[in-house]
C-alpha cells in the first residue's frame, strides 16, 4: 500500500471549498422551489374565490449574512395583503384555506432533491 496521500489531501483540499461553491447552487435550488410554492400556492388559493389573494402572493429571496432565505406568501401592500384567509379564511365563521401549507407539502420532495442536485453539482464543478 503506497504511503502517498497526495491525492487524498489534494481531494480534502478542494472539499473544504465546496461550502462557499455550493452557495450558487443552493440558491438556485430554493429560488426554483420558491417559484413552485409561490405558483401552486396561488393556484390554490385562486380556488377560494378571493382572487386579490391569489395575486398577493409572491416570493423574494434574500442572502443575509451569508444565508439563503426564499420568503414566500402574500406581500403587504400589493392587492390588499390577503394573508389572514390562509387560516381563517377571512371571518370568524369560514375554514381555513391551508394553500399555503398544500403547497409547501407538494414541493417537499423536489426541493430535497433539489438540494442533493446541488451538492453533488459544487462537488462536481470542484473535484
Amino acid at each position: 500500500m503506497a504511503d502517498d496521500f497526495s491525492e487524498l489531501n489534494q481531494l480534502a483540499a478542494d472539499l473544504t471549498r465546496v461550502p462557499d461553491k455550493a452557495n450558487r447552487f443552493v440558491k438556485k435550488a430554493l429560488e426554483v422551489t420558491a417559484r413552485s410554492i409561490k405558483d401552486d400556492w396561488k393556484q390554490g388559493a385562486s380556488r377560494t374565490g378571493l382572487h386579490r389573494y391569489a395575486l398577493d402572493i409572491d416570493y423574494d429571496i434574500k442572502t443575509p449574512a451569508g444565508e439563503i432565505v426564499a420568503e414566500i406568501g402574500p406581500t403587504v401592500g400589493d392587492s390588499g395583503s390577503f394573508g389572514f384567509v390562509e387560516d381563517g379564511g377571512g371571518n370568524v365563521r369560514s375554514a381555513p384555506q391551508h394553500a399555503a401549507r398544500d403547497a409547501v407539502r407538494a414541493n417537499e420532495d423536489d426541493f430535497v432533491r433539489g438540494l442533493e442536485i446541488a451538492v453533488f453539482d459544487a462537488l462536481a464543478e470542484e473535484i
